[in-house]
């Protein structure tokens, strides 16, 4: 299949580690550049799993890895005033995937790495499609709960596809995360966006987790000031899936699922040499101090100092 131009930035951390090999082989197939930002700790302030981090870094030579540091107490107090921690770190993981493009990228996916895509079935859309001329889309997806096999019978639609030159510093760290980028720029736009047979292209798998990952998830998600979500946690758990899901109340239908996806410990086997840029505070710092005219002198600096 041809690959266009499009480079994917997956936001990643080690509590998505049972959907990153199919988020990896499904984008692989329209995305000549897949850019996984990683910072070294959960955005709770809690360490990342170190071991793990560096199986999935050799398990995935194609792509290129970007860790960053937790740097909370360094971060300029003028941020706090304009954007949330638990919103800060999501939207901070994009710009800095973003800014490590190749040259010839001239289109951006931001998924993160529970939102997989059907793979051949978006490469045969953008085949067809007049992406080229929208300055940003999102793109309809399939949501899940609690198994791989519960589907919700409403569609959403968190997956942004923008035009990279259109995008800014200012743009990407924002409070309201992709929610911002397709809301704040010009149109032509278009959101709910189907595949060729009018069905959704992306599978969000956010609550398929255990117990114990549905804890993590809560502790550092972007929603975690909403309402006691550990509480709620808990009593999902005391008992069967009921049907509805205690996000947004959706109904469900029971499908087979359409990737290997389990809920059981994941292994990582080394396939080559990781393809990791390990950013320093000093890096973070500066980026985040860039102006809406000085990111691409950042980029050259980080690149070819």
């Amino acid at each position: 299949m041809q690959k266009h131009p499009i480079a994917a930035v997956v936001n990643f951390c080690t509590n998505e580690s049972r959907f990153i090999k199919a988020c990896i082989e499904q984008t692989s197939f329209f995305s000549p550049q897949i850019v996984i930002p990683v910072c070294d700790h959960f955005f709770d302030g809690t360490p990342e799993n170190r071991s793990l981090l560096e199986k999935i870094y050799s398990a995935f030579p194609n792509c290129y890895f970007i860790e960053y540091p937790f740097i909370q107490k360094q971060i300029p107090s003028r941020i706090w005033k304009k954007i949330d921690a638990a919103h800060f770190w999501h939207s901070l993981s994009r710009l800095i995937g973003y800014s490590f493009l190749e040259e010839d990228i001239d289109t951006v996916l931001f998924l993160d790495a529970d939102e997989i895509p059907d793979g051949r079935r978006f490469a045969e859309w953008l085949e067809c499609s007049d992406y080229q001329y929208h300055t940003v889309m999102k793109m309809a997806n399939y949501w899940y709960f609690r198994e791989p096999c519960h589907q919700s019978l409403r569609y959403e639609d968190s997956v942004v596809l923008a035009h990279r030159r259109a995008l800014s510093f200012d743009l990407l760290l924002k409070e309201e995360e992709r929610e911002a980028i397709y809301s704040q720029l010009p149109c032509p736009k278009r959101r709910h966006v189907t595949g060729v047979d009018g069905q959704p292209m992306f599978h969000h798998y956010s609550w398929v987790r255990t117990k114990e990952e549905m804890l993590k998830k809560v502790m550092s998600w972007g929603h975690k000031g909403d309402r006691n979500w550990a509480e709620v946690v808990q009593k999902e758990f005391e008992q069967p899936f009921s049907g509805t899901d205690f996000v947004h109340g959706y109904t469900f239908k029971k499908i087979d699922p359409l990737f290997d996806i389990r809920l059981e410990e994941v292994s990582f086997e080394g396939k080559g040499a990781p393809r990791v840029k390990r950013l320093s505070a000093d890096d973070v710092l500066e980026l985040i101090h860039a102006s809406k005219n000085s990111v691409w002198e950042w980029i050259s600096r980080t690149f070819f100092r």
